[in-house]
């Protein structure tokens, strides 16, 4: 399927269709996600990364929010940071993106040692932990300085490294997820009365009347049990109209 359908990314994700997408139930999420407006995978990824207690008790869900807005402009103070945090408008979201950071702007520093940093930084002590993360700083300083960044600018890149270790979230996994989330969209978006279906009949018992509720406010007709038409399963009459089951 399409990753890129924008089509999927207006009518489910902006318009706030909800029924059955992972990772989207919470409504605090729903909330989040319709004021972010995604519009790729990666997007998706960044959001729901960013939607868990530790940035969103440093706000960062609203910085976000700004800057995908274009409320303000960002400020990439070097080419290669800019490359690697443009998918998410300047801010540090990914671990991924710590330790292709250090690599790519620290002097001599390999991605096994980006890799390393990224878990030093999240590790608090004076021991040897303490000394090797000392060592790759310098080594980031240095190499920043020779790719013509400022040392304040590179202090400030750290900082930023050290602010959002404490957060950040695996990228990878980030965009596994994502996928799924996505392609429940995709089925949502193109086959509506069917996704819905699914989604009523594989919700449990206790939340089955709230699930009714969500099918009645996206405009679908639920028809009661009838001998004549219902199975097993949720059935589609119509676009618009789905029959209750005889289970």
């Amino acid at each position: 399927i399409d990753l890129k359908d924008q089509d999927v990314y207006r009518n489910i994700f902006h318009e706030g269709k909800w029924a059955g997408i992972f990772q989207f139930t919470n409504s605090g999420a729903q909330s989040f996600c319709r004021e972010a407006k995604p519009e790729s995978i990666v997007d998706i990824a960044a959001i729901t990364s960013i939607y868990r207690p530790g940035p969103l008790g440093a706000g960062v869900h609203n910085q976000y929010v700004d800057a995908k807005k274009g409320h303000h402009h960002v400020d990439y103070p070097q080419k290669i940071v800019e490359k690697v945090t443009r998918e998410t408008c300047g801010f540090l979201i990914f671990q991924e993106q710590i330790a292709l950071l250090a690599h790519l702007l620290g002097k001599d520093i390999s991605l096994d040692e980006g890799n390393k940093l990224r878990k030093l930084l999240t590790k608090k002590g004076t021991g040897e932990g303490q000394k090797e993360k000392d060592k790759i700083y310098r080594k980031f300083i240095y190499g920043c300085q020779q790719k013509r960044m400022l040392s304040s600018e590179a202090e400030e890149l750290w900082s930023k490294f050290e602010y959002f270790s404490g957060y950040g979230f695996n990228k990878s996994h980030a965009i596994s997820y994502s996928l799924l989330s996505y392609q429940c969209a995709y089925l949502y978006n193109y086959y509506p009365a069917e996704w819905m279906a699914a989604f009523l009949d594989k919700e449990p018992e206790k939340r089955k009347q709230k699930a009714i509720s969500i099918a009645k406010g996206a405009g679908f007709e639920i028809k009661q049990v009838d001998v004549n038409k219902s199975g097993v399963e949720w059935a589609v009459e119509s676009d618009t109209v789905l029959i209750q089951p005889l289970s």
